[in-house]
């Protein structure tokens, strides 16, 4: 099945590495031309360099872009630097910076107010900035939110809070946007292997005083499936989501977590 990709744009925030990079890959893999975001210069280098050794795609296929997530006037700067330099804009890949794993007794209210900033704010920043663009012509926005949004777990406070509501903003924007021919939907990980995840396996080992081999093996034990899933697997339900041949999903929560979630719907 093809996706119908060759020749569209996408703009991926946070796609210097992890979640962002392996849905920016695919996307290209499958011809879109892609704007990559983060605010690391030499890391969006090195994405980009990724990106070509891993697709067929040529360089300028592959547009970098620094955009601090934090900054609204950078997410804005970005979409339109994209929109220009590919003449628009057809897929919106909202990311957001992962929030620390603190429960809620030691979550400061600075803290709260940041991860508002950084999960909700900045997600609905991306949307609001490339909606214009998206509605030349129709076009999709696919949000990247851990699965846990709907089931919240432990040590996880400021996610729990915020990332919820980018579910409830994905849903709005399919109401209110459908009859302008955009779609949103929400494609939710749970043990996906990246950066972020290394990361938490390595804070919990710390936490409860076993290694991070255990830490692997109990996260594997969660699902049914026998392993951790890839980015490149996470990638490729992305790009399907975003593509026109999803273009009857709108309004959905796609999980891509190994079988761990327990809900029916």
């Amino acid at each position: 099945m093809g996706l119908e990709l060759e020749g569209k744009t996408a703009f991926v925030a946070a796609a210097s590495k992890g979640l962002g990079l392996g849905s920016a890959t695919e996307l290209a893999a499958n011809g879109a031309n892609v704007a990559i975001a983060s605010r690391n210069a030499e890391n969006l280098s090195r994405a980009k360099e990724t990106i070509l050794n891993e697709t067929d795609c040529g360089d300028d296929a592959v547009y970098t872009v620094e955009v601090d997530l934090a900054e609204r006037a950078d997410i804005e700067s970005g979409i339109d630097a994209t929109v220009e330099a590919f003449g628009g804009l057809d897929v919106l890949v909202t990311n957001h910076p992962g929030p620390n794993n603190e429960p809620f007794a030691e979550t400061s209210l600075e803290a709260f107010d940041e991860g508002y900033n950084d999960v909700l704010r900045s997600t609905i920043v991306q949307c609001k900035a490339a909606l214009p663009a998206l509605r030349d012509g129709g076009g999709s926005i696919t949000h990247l939110v851990a699965a846990s949004a709907a089931e919240p777990t432990a040590y996880g406070t400021i996610g729990n809070v915020f990332r919820p509501g980018i579910y409830g903003l994905s849903k709005t924007l399919a109401n209110d946007e459908g009859e302008h021919g955009v779609r949103s939907n929400c494609v939710a990980p749970r043990g996906v292997r990246s950066d972020r995840i290394e990361s938490k396996i390595a804070a919990r080992a710390e936490r409860e005083g076993i290694s991070e081999a255990e830490v692997r093996r109990l996260r594997v034990e969660e699902l049914p499936v026998p392993e951790m899933g890839t980015t490149e697997e996470f990638g490729k339900a992305v790009a399907f989501v975003s593509s026109p041949a999803a273009s009857y999903i709108t309004g959905a929560v796609l999980p891509v977590d190994g079988g761990w979630s327990n809900r029916l719907l």
